[in-house]
């Protein structure tokens, strides 16, 4: 699929109301999906004309966000609002942002915000608005999908910006150095605990800032080591917004193929195996072998010559 971003520097004829506030806005930048019957999935408003080149910059950035979620995730914007989101760029209020349905706000902004912090507010807003909600947490947030996107998205958008050779014009101006410190800081350490101790029963059940973190582990987790197809799937089977949901919905998702492909993150990590070992064979590298945990047995430990295998 591709896009187009379409708006002038040039102020509307008739500012914009936005819902929320009121306020009006001079400036509109619009994204595109172009196919036979062409869809606005995205529109960007902003109340100065210093913020326009933000605005399209914005408009570019969301739009890769939703070829990744589509293409990867199997995951599309809420009929419900004829698929359009709505992103208003404000010059006042408190430094932040909140998603409303299908309105985004950033608040507080000017040139000063720096290229990385654009990416990191926008993508975690987008995920609060594309990506199936987790909830009943007391903190940080209620809602653990925001936090997700910002991890998921930043690091598919890192990944397109290498195999560009760095020059995207879709990250907001950031550095790949930048976002690559985020990641390393943010998303590595959740995804190498989990595949160094499995769940934690205990972290699992709270509701707190541990329990928030040991969810945005194992789904960041099950994207890395099975794909992001399983993971989208995961998502969609989960039927409910509480964790346990969704670890139920990777269950199905893990045993819906005949064959699992896995890539260990180094060697001797855990591996979640529905059901535990004994309804899995290891079909490549033959000489790899699952040691069950004896607490946990829907985790094992794989040793194997390779990081990348096949299950059945």
């Amino acid at each position: 699929m591709r896009y187009k971003v379409l708006g002038s520097p040039a102020p509307l004829a008739t500012p914009v109301e936005d819902p929320l506030h009121r306020a009006a806005f001079a400036y509109r930048v619009q994204g595109v999906l172009e196919r036979d019957t062409p869809a606005t999935l995205v529109e960007i408003y902003a109340q100065r004309q210093t913020l326009y080149p933000h605005a399209e910059r914005a408009c570019r950035l969301l739009m890769e966000c939703y070829l990744l979620a589509h293409q990867r995730l199997g995951l599309d914007h809420p009929l419900r609002y004829r698929r359009l989101l709505r992103v208003f760029l404000m010059t006042e209020g408190k430094a932040g942002a909140e998603q409303q349905q299908n309105l985004i706000y950033l608040y507080d902004l000017s040139e000063r915000v720096p290229p990385h912090e654009w990416v990191r507010e926008l993508t975690h807003e987008y995920g609060h608005w594309i990506i199936p909600p987790i909830n009943s947490f007391v903190e940080p947030e209620p809602w653990a999908n925001g936090d997700l996107g910002e991890r998921w998205f930043t690091y598919y958008l890192v990944e397109n910006g290498r195999n560009l050779n760095g020059s995207s014009d879709f990250l907001m101006g950031a550095s790949l150095s930048a976002l690559e410190s985020y990641l390393r800081r943010a998303a590595a350490p959740l995804v190498e605990r989990m595949a160094r101790e499995g769940l934690n029963p205990q972290r699992w059940r709270s509701r707190r800032r541990d329990g928030y973190e040991e969810y945005l582990a194992l789904a960041l987790y099950i994207d890395r080591v099975y794909g992001s197809r399983r993971l989208g799937r995961a998502m969609l089977c989960a039927g409910g917004v509480e964790p346990d949901d969704f670890l139920r919905g990777v269950r199905e998702s893990l045993t819906e193929p005949e064959t699992l492909s896995a890539a260990l993150p180094f060697p001797n990590a855990y591996l979640f195996l529905p059901g535990g070992t004994a309804r899995w064979r290891i079909v490549e590298p033959r000489d790899a072998k699952l040691t069950p945990d004896p607490k946990r047995p829907e985790w094992a430990r794989c040793a194997a010559t390779q990081l990348r295998l096949q299950v059945r």
